[in-house]
């Protein structure tokens, strides 16, 4: 499918060192099918104008570049299943769920989000929302509120593009354990060979399932370094199938979960931080798919996807045996997102009123338990929580924040164009940005419901 072109105002960067200050001000537009792999990043890509044009396949797009190079990945986020294999995942044949409206047009103008990350360009400086989601290269943003679409824009994407989910895709596997541990099949408490049986004496056979959940789990598979061609994350991204084979994984990711060993806990601060590594996330799928009978993209289509009224299916990448990477591999639409973190704000309930997963599952997931993941935020059972709120976000700038409490969902797309998907200051800020929004639509409703005659209260 031909979409509109979504980046007309790249620049070179030797380009902008050789022109004159007015001519920085206003580059000149760059088709984006010549923009070459290498090219510098940058930030607000999407919050001017451009012109229209079509949204090309960029020659230098490889599968050793595209999820390495930022500018690659732009293209690669809209056609997952166009650069890596995927698998569908059905909607099913019933209606499509429709959102409420309440549209308040200058929400992201009127929300102010403060960072004070020391890396932030505008440290403690009051800025509107709308100017933290661009210079985060926000793509697609939608916020519902109570089961209404308050807010909803497309600056780098179309309304009804699949986007990658990146590992906001580990928040399936919270949903579907929580649905076992409801229907009495898995025991957290219990180690990962007793559910995994290929894993009796390897790495991850004696972690039990929380560690894993929890990201408390010390193997050598870290994530702490995506760009260097000899870390980890390359072995794993050749193993699930994203980047081009070497031939050392001809049993794909499973073959590569054999070979993972544990690793000494840490002993220092480090310890009460989590170790991230993608690689949990593919222990629990496999537990997942021992407990359910089921393949994991077959059990997460027919216990969550068939049940949100989704507008369109979604798609998962796999391996080269069909296996799922269940760590980061799903895509959607941002809708449909929305749609799925509904499950969370309903508190356990799909939007056709199957019941997913039992409250209490959500009320441990928002208790303030697991390791530090994000200065305040904890990790316990593949999600983050703060007061209430359950979260996960994705490389390149994806985020799914939801407050059951307050009825507030916050999804969006995006694509950092850093090498490492983010810099060291978006991450926190897109947090930072859902929590004011939820905040302003809070003193809203307050302004609102005291200005209410009496009679109406």
């Amino acid at each position: 499918m031909m979409t509109l072109c979504l980046l007309l105002l790249a620049v070179s960067v030797a380009a902008a060192a050789d022109a004159p200050a007015s001519a920085q001000e206003s580059p000149p537009p760059l088709r984006w099918d010549a923009i070459e792999p290498g090219t510098a990043p940058r930030e607000g890509l999407f919050a001017g104008g451009y012109a229209a044009g079509m949204l090309q396949r960029p020659a230098g797009l490889t599968l050793d570049t595209w999820f390495h190079d930022g500018w690659m990945r732009i293209y690669a986020l809209l056609h997952l299943d166009r650069v890596v294999p995927c698998t569908g995942i059905g909607r099913g044949g019933g209606p499509v769920w429709m959102f409420g409206s309440d549209r308040r047009p200058d929400l992201l103008v009127r929300t102010q989000v403060t960072i004070p990350d020391e890396t932030f360009p505008h440290r403690d400086v009051p800025l509107a929302a709308r100017q933290v989601f661009d210079l985060c290269n926000g793509q697609g943003i939608i916020v519902v509120r109570h089961g209404k679409i308050v807010f909803e824009d497309y600056p780098g994407m179309d309304p009804a593009q699949r986007h990658h989910w990146m590992s906001i895709s580990k928040s399936a596997l919270n949903m579907l354990m929580g649905k076992l541990v409801m229907e009495g099949k898995l025991d957290l408490t219990r180690k990962v060979e007793d559910y995994v049986p290929e894993l009796t004496g390897k790495g991850y056979g004696s972690f039990t399932v929380q560690e894993v959940a929890d990201m408390d789990a010390d193997v050598d598979m870290n994530e702490a370094n995506y760009t260097a061609p000899g870390a980890p994350f390359w072995k794993w991204g050749r193993a699930i199938g994203w980047f081009a084979d070497d031939g050392q994984w001809p049993g794909g990711v499973k073959q590569l979960m054999l070979a993972i060993e544990r690793q000494p806990r840490p002993s220092d601060e480090a310890a009460q931080k989590v170790r991230y590594t993608s690689s949990n996330s593919q222990a629990l799928a496999w537990i997942i798919e021992k407990q359910s009978g089921r393949p994991l993209p077959q059990y997460f289509e027919e216990s969550i996807w068939r049940h949100i009224g989704a507008v369109a299916d979604a798609a998962v990448s796999v391996d080269r045996h069909g296996v799922p990477f269940a760590g980061g591999g799903l895509c959607s639409t941002l809708r449909d997102l929305a749609r799925y973190g509904t499950i969370w704000a309903n508190r356990g309930v799909a939007p056709d009123g199957t019941r997913v997963f039992a409250e209490a599952w959500l009320q441990e997931n928002t208790s303030g338990k697991g390791l530090l993941i994000m200065r305040d935020y904890h990790y316990h059972n593949h999600s983050y929580s703060k007061d209430g709120a359950i979260v996960h976000q994705g490389h390149s700038g994806q985020m799914l924040w939801v407050h059951p409490g307050h009825g507030t969902i916050v999804a969006c797309f995006g694509s950092n164009t850093e090498p490492t998907g983010q810099k060291r200051w978006s991450s926190r800020a897109l947090l930072l940005m859902a929590e004011a929004i939820d905040r302003e639509l809070a003193a809203v409703e307050g302004i609102h419901s005291s200005a209410a005659p009496a009679a109406d209260r």
